[in-house]
């Protein structure tokens, strides 16, 4: 059984896969001849294996799963309920087994889908899917459902608060909503002498909906370093899918210079349609962001593990400013390998590929396993249960 969607997902990491030349040792050893009972099995063999790359984007998903509806976090040999919508589950609740197999078993068993073994960097969410019930205080307790929880709701605010300017990006998918916000508030960015951004749980999106923040956090000129190649693999697939996308988006823009951004980012494909991994930061002069802030403002950045994709990208870039503190926890680490392209397979599962490619992979700087890095670290705690302990540290250090 499923040797049809075995040869469609080889096929994709043969020859779209960005990281086909970086992980082919695993390619080469494709489970081509693996052979499945039911689609359970075959989801968390092929999402263990898919995990060996360690690239967070490159993903299968099951379009008609189930999906837990609890988060979890793993503390001093504790697993902690942090984020809930089951009400026999409030966040807090420690849980005791997954299941007939206790915590120790898990974290031994199902190395591959937790993804690592530092427990702040630990991926949950596979490995409940599996095991279907949690045990607390004896009893077991359903946690699966069919709808997909939304933990990580969407909310793009600038607010004024006591003492500084609080501004939260959720994720940075919706450009048009972003940018009529910080031109909403454009005089309060401009007069604030303290401001906490958080990215905490951002999902990610397009960098182009962060950039237009940059120039609103200095009045000094920062230079932004671009030393590595970039590449992208471009395939007929991928360029096809790219340009019909961005046409989509451009006739949706009214603002023209924002319109012009996205044209010459399809004039990217269609440039090299077809042409395979090319490396397009040939460019080697950094960027620069001419800053238009009243003066120098004291800048916070909130960040944590769940950060990821575009999130990574602007903690990234903030972190090249010199007024700027990054403080919580290193990001997700997602960039490697990014701009996915989604594949059905047989209406069951949909597998992300990613076709571009950071060329600091190839001098060892790979930021999977570490995330962006912080100025100052805040560890988890179960405090973090009752109290919001990262903006507490930011307000601290204003």
């Amino acid at each position: 059984m499923y040797k049809k969607e075995l040869s469609l997902i080889k096929h994709q990491l043969i020859n779209e896969y960005a990281g086909y030349e970086d992980k082919k040792s695993l390619i080469d050893y494709f489970p081509e001849h693996e052979s499945f009972k039911n689609s359970n099995e075959f989801y968390f063999y092929m999402t263990a294996y898919l995990n060996k790359f360690q690239d967070p984007h490159l993903k299968l998903h099951e379009i008609n799963g189930l999906y837990p509806n609890i988060r979890v976090q793993y503390f001093n040999d504790k697993l902690y309920v942090i984020d809930s919508v089951n009400h026999s589950l409030p966040v807090g609740t420690i849980i005791e087994q997954l299941d007939e197999h206790t915590i120790d078993q898990v974290l031994s068993e199902d190395y591959d889908l937790l993804k690592s073994s530092n427990p702040e960097r630990m991926e949950w969410a596979d490995v409940l899917k599996k095991y279907n019930n949690v045990v607390v205080q004896s009893n077991k307790i359903s946690i699966l459902q069919k709808d997909r929880p939304n933990f990580f709701e969407e909310s793009y605010q600038i607010k004024d608060r006591k003492n500084y300017l609080y501004i939260q990006f959720s994720d940075f998918l919706d450009h048009n909503k972003i940018s009529h916000l910080i031109k909403q508030h454009e005089k309060n960015i401009l007069n604030a002498n303290q401001i906490i951004i958080d990215v905490r749980g951002n999902r990610g999106g397009s960098d182009l909906a962060f950039l237009e923040l940059l120039p609103y956090l200095t009045n000094n000129v920062v230079t932004i370093k671009n030393e590595y190649p970039y590449y992208h693999r471009f395939t007929k697939d991928y360029c096809d899918e790219r340009l019909k996308t961005l046409s989509e988006i451009i006739n949706q823009i009214a603002d023209s210079q924002e319109i012009q951004k996205y044209k010459e980012f399809s004039t990217l494909f269609e440039d090299n349609y077809n042409k395979g991994l090319v490396n397009i930061n040939k460019n080697t002069q950094p960027d620069t962001i001419k800053g238009i802030h009243n003066s120098l403002p004291d800048v916070k950045v909130l960040c944590d593990f769940e950060c990821c994709s575009s999130g990574d990208s602007f903690v990234e870039t903030i972190n090249q400013f010199d007024n700027i503190e990054i403080i919580g926890r290193p990001t997700k680490g997602m960039n490697d390998y990014s701009n996915i392209m989604v594949i059905n397979i047989n209406d069951q599962y949909i597998l992300s590929v990613p076709h571009s490619k950071d060329g600091r992979v190839d001098v060892g700087k790979s930021m999977a396993k570490t995330g962006i890095t912080v100025d100052y670290y805040v560890p988890w705690t179960p405090k973090e249960l009752d109290e919001d302990v990262i903006l507490n540290v930011a307000l601290t250090r204003l």
